[in-house]
């Protein structure tokens, strides 16, 4: 840019040199995560346990592409992930495709696309995360959060009577933070194969005021034996312990009580009862 402005004889004074020294240790990489206590953590470890299709969209939840989740199989454009859902039913896929999108994406695209699969009466399952916000670009509001983009109160549109209304008769909506009531509402909808529905996930994201901070967990070392099936829910409050259990042969696992934020989806998807709550 200073080259250019230079030859378009604009005054720009040209760039000191300097040398920087190198990094005097190795930076670990850091691929992007789901903040800890993120309302779309429990969804994405559901869909991972199910092994089905899943045709993603815009926005924080694309995480779900990547470790541990490796649960969603397409993105494509904002507003696309009902639409290809309901695309490839009607080329007659036989395996079961998901659609996961966004409060947010949903109401800015995704509206016409399920009134598409309600009217050809696919059985597209669609999956909406309602985090309450604007979630990847900075909490804007949108018309289920109730606020205008200019902070102002606005008309709050509901998720759910909004789904009902268009003919989706099978509807399901859920606390993002109970991960067995979510799982639960994800095998029911999927059992349906001759009609669309909506699985709604609501859970207030970290960063709103709504969202309500509990006390931190903890891990039993002892009970722990490193079966891993807590760093499959994705968060970076959940470390590797630097103690290996002798049977399994497999870290342990230790939280970070600086990053926790007490939402104990890691709590019930632990089958050893390690993870707690300590009392105050």
């Amino acid at each position: 840019m200073r080259e250019g402005a230079q030859k378009a004889g604009l005054p720009v004074q040209p760039a000191a040199k300097r040398e920087l020294a190198p990094l005097a240790f190795k930076v670990p990489p850091r691929p992007p995560a789901l903040c800890p206590g993120c309302s779309h953590r429990a969804p994405f470890y559901s869909l991972s346990k199910h092994k089905v299709l899943v045709s993603g969209d815009i926005g924080c939840y694309s995480i779900g592409t990547l470790s541990p989740f490796n649960a969603m199989d397409t993105i494509i454009s904002m507003g696309a992930s009902i639409g290809l859902a309901h695309g490839a039913n009607q080329a007659g896929l036989e395996e079961k495709m998901v659609a996961v999108i966004g409060d947010s994406t949903f109401f800015h695209a995704g509206i016409p696309a399920l009134a598409s699969a309600i009217y050809n009466n696919s059985p597209t399952l669609t999956v909406i995360l309602d985090n309450g916000t604007t979630g990847m670009t900075g909490q804007q509001g949108n018309p289920g959060s109730g606020a205008t983009l200019q902070g102002a109160g606005g008309k709050r549109v509901p998720i759910e009577p909004v789904v009902r209304a268009m003919g989706i008769e099978n509807v399901w909506k859920v606390n993002a933070l109970d991960e067995p009531a979510v799982d639960q509402a994800l095998k029911e909808a999927l059992a349906v194969k001759d009609k669309p529905g909506v699985v709604i996930v609501q859970g207030a994201c970290v960063f709103l005021d709504e969202f309500q901070k509990r006390q931190v967990v903890s891990v039993d070392l002892e009970a722990c034996n490193g079966c891993s099936l807590c760093f499959r829910v994705g968060c970076p409050a959940i470390l590797k312990a630097p103690e290996v259990d002798a049977k399994t042969k497999r870290p342990k696992a230790t939280i970070d009580p600086l990053l926790c934020v007490g939402c104990d989806v890691c709590l019930q998807v632990c089958p050893r009862d390690a993870i707690f709550r300590p009392e105050r």
